[in-house]
């Protein structure tokens, strides 16, 4: 029996099988929000973000014939890395990633802001610093630390070395400690 208030992914598959239009529904009504989360993460603005979901989701609704559901959040996955690997596709055929340089000898030393600092800083703050970093920069800090993913997938991903994307991982982070910093110190009482 559907459950149209809360359907399992289980249901929502079934459901594509019956009635593409109304398994869409469904898998936009429980997922829509995470997906573009997912999107705004590797977006520069809104604009963009909203372009990648789309897409995204045009993806989703092609392939989802192929999607077979192992447990609850399997689809929620699975979409996840449709996006991830669109966007990512987009971007290196855009030419959006810059060229990835080998770890530099001269890495600046920076130290890093005080825990207590950073949590001080509202959450859409944060948000807006890695929205400012590189596309390179902004994909591999989402690759490794949203999604998880290690150097050596990220470089694979990316077609990248593991050492380029582990140099670019330090890079991102040390701009967005200066940026940290910076925040900081504009808004110190």
């Amino acid at each position: 029996m559907l459950n149209n208030s809360h359907p399992t992914d289980l249901e929502i598959a079934e459901c594509y099988k019956k009635d593409k239009k109304q398994g869409f529904r469904l898998l936009y009504r429980k997922y829509s929000e995470r997906i573009l989360s997912v999107c705004k993460r590797y977006s520069a603005d809104k604009g963009e973000a909203m372009d990648y979901f789309q897409e995204v989701m045009l993806k989703v609704n092609d392939k989802i014939g192929a999607f077979q559901p192992i447990r609850e959040g399997s689809l929620l996955h699975w979409m996840s890395r449709v996006a991830v690997n669109m966007i990512t596709d987009e971007l290196r055929r855009g030419k959006k990633l810059q060229q990835f340089v080998e770890i530099d000898s001269e890495v600046e030393n920076i130290s890093d802001p005080e825990y207590d600092d950073i949590v001080s800083i509202p959450v859409e703050e944060i948000y807006k610093m890695i929205r400012k970093l590189s596309p390179t920069k902004r994909t591999v800090f989402n690759l490794f630390t949203v999604e998880g993913y290690s150097y050596k997938e990220i470089g694979d991903l990316l077609g990248i070395s593991e050492d380029g994307a582990s140099s670019t991982m330090s890079k991102a982070r040390k701009e967005l400690g200066r940026m940290v910093k910076t925040y900081l110190k504009d808004n110190s009482k």
